[in-house]
């Protein structure tokens, strides 16, 4: 593509961004013989791939990434004194030290900085620190073929999916945990918005159970199918890796003292499609409002098969009652 600008092919090229770093266009572009625009026509988060069969690798990978960016927040950096270059693993993921990805490795910064260079990194891919962290991963291809369609009803007979479609009522089961007004009063939305792209728009066939913070028995709960899902859950080690729940993307973060809280749904992790498709839904909400969608305009949502053909208006269901994330 760059060769393309070269040899006068195109006067325009879209690229990117870190594709440009070290390369020859970037030192003319230093140089004022190129300009390089300030938007980014699309967003490309990158993340390792691991696969729903092996929940306990998976945990591994996520939380070994989430090391270099806890460590880069803590001012921990790469250090071969502190690195035990050790192949004999730990029978129990749990055991792992993971700042050992740190300091054998280093940072995200570090890690960042040794590959594209120094002041490069762009503001979506710094610490945050106060800036704003609701976010849409990019919805895809979501919808299939016909093919499709008959793979995903096989896959899904069986797992809450089926028993919250097949129990008597049709009602999901949602726990809430009672923390504050923000949190609760959206976490009770959420549970709404859940059943609304559960039972084809039916926003009130839900039953809550409220749980005090900090209250085993809501996990318990969640553990023994009295619940569905756990709204209001904090994201947690002990809670992904230690007892092997699952955790939506956070719709709600609260500073607290030096840390910060994410608030998100929690689900067994036995069940990755359910994980899935409630996953899915807290991510139509946010990225309803990235395209202006709201109640009105639901049918902007596009329809997916990633959940078979009984969830095909999922997405637009839940917008149809929650609106977008505003």
């Amino acid at each position: 593509m760059i060769a393309m600008m070269f040899n006068d092919t195109c006067n325009v090229i879209g690229v990117e961004e870190f594709s440009i770093f070290d390369s020859e266009l970037e030192k003319l572009i230093k140089n004022g013989e190129y300009v390089l625009g300030n938007k980014s026509l699309t967003k490309e988060p990158l993340s390792a791939v691991t696969r729903n069969e092996d929940r306990e690798w998976s945990d591994i990978v996520t939380w070994a990434i989430r090391a270099l960016i806890q460590g880069e927040m803590n001012g921990l950096m790469r250090n071969p004194q502190l690195c035990n270059n050790d192949t004999i693993l730990e029978s129990n993921s749990t055991r792992l030290n993971y700042d050992q990805s740190v300091y054998c490795v280093g940072n995200y910064g570090e890690i960042f900085n040794r590959r594209f260079g120094e002041n490069k990194r762009s503001s979506m891919n710094t610490i945050n620190k106060g800036s704003p962290m609701i976010y849409s991963t990019p919805l895809g291809n979501i919808f299939g073929t016909k093919n499709d369609f008959q793979v995903m009803e096989e896959v899904i007979d069986g797992g809450v999916l089926k028993l919250v479609k097949s129990r008597k009522g049709d009602v999901l089961r949602c726990g809430v945990v009672v923390s504050f007004d923000d949190v609760n009063i959206t976490s009770v939305d959420y549970c709404h918005v859940l059943a609304a792209a559960l039972f084809n728009g039916d926003f009130e066939a839900v039953e809550f159970l409220t749980f005090r913070e900090n209250d085993d028995v809501a996990y318990e709960s969640l553990s023994h199918g009295i619940i569905d899902a756990l709204a209001g859950a904090v994201v947690n080690f002990e809670g992904d890796v230690d007892r092997g729940f699952s955790y939506s993307t956070p719709y709600y973060y609260r500073d607290k003292e030096s840390s910060v809280e994410c608030y998100a749904f929690a689900t067994r992790g036995d069940d990755t499609l359910f994980s899935s498709f409630l996953n899915a839904m807290v991510i139509t909400t946010i990225h309803a409002q990235e395209i202006g969608a709201t109640r009105k305009t639901s049918t902007r949502m596009p329809l997916t098969s990633l959940f078979g053909n009984k969830f095909l208006w999922a997405m637009r269901d839940a917008v149809s009652y929650g609106g977008n994330y505003d």
